[in-house]
């Protein structure tokens, strides 16, 4: 009896052990994971706006850049990156973003100053 009580308490742990992945989300929040292969609970919105806005969550870019007199890569300048790629170009750029997780989708200088010739799923719609 003592050692059934035993395994009990063993396997409640290694069931509390194994139902997180022992990460926090952090400033990142909930939604801003990716990867999935899936549709998940937090998709990507299919939108330019939406796929910058997915950048910022995940801390890639800043929503505004505020360098003074030296402008940095920002959502704005994101959302007219995408705009700018024919339909089919935008779809593979956002559908990149999308199935990225946040850590393969941050560059040099992210979030502040990013390098934008580091994100790759925006070469994917044009030049």
């Amino acid at each position: 009896m003592k050692s059934l009580g035993l395994l009990l308490l063993c396997a409640s742990f290694v069931g509390a052990a194994c139902g997180g992945t022992g990460e926090s989300a952090g400033a990142r929040g909930d939604c801003a994971e990716g990867g999935q292969l899936n549709a998940g609970t937090c998709p990507v919105d299919p939108t330019p706006d939406g796929a910058c806005m997915y950048l910022v969550d995940c801390g890639v870019i800043p929503i505004e850049s505020d360098a003074g007199n030296k402008h940095h890569y920002d959502w704005a300048d994101c959302v007219n990156t995408i705009d700018g790629f024919l339909p089919t170009g935008q779809q593979l750029a956002i559908a990149c973003i999308e199935s990225a997780t946040c850590d393969s989708l941050v560059v040099d200088g992210s979030p502040d100053a990013p390098d934008q010739g580091e994100l790759a799923c925006l070469h994917l719609g044009g030049d």
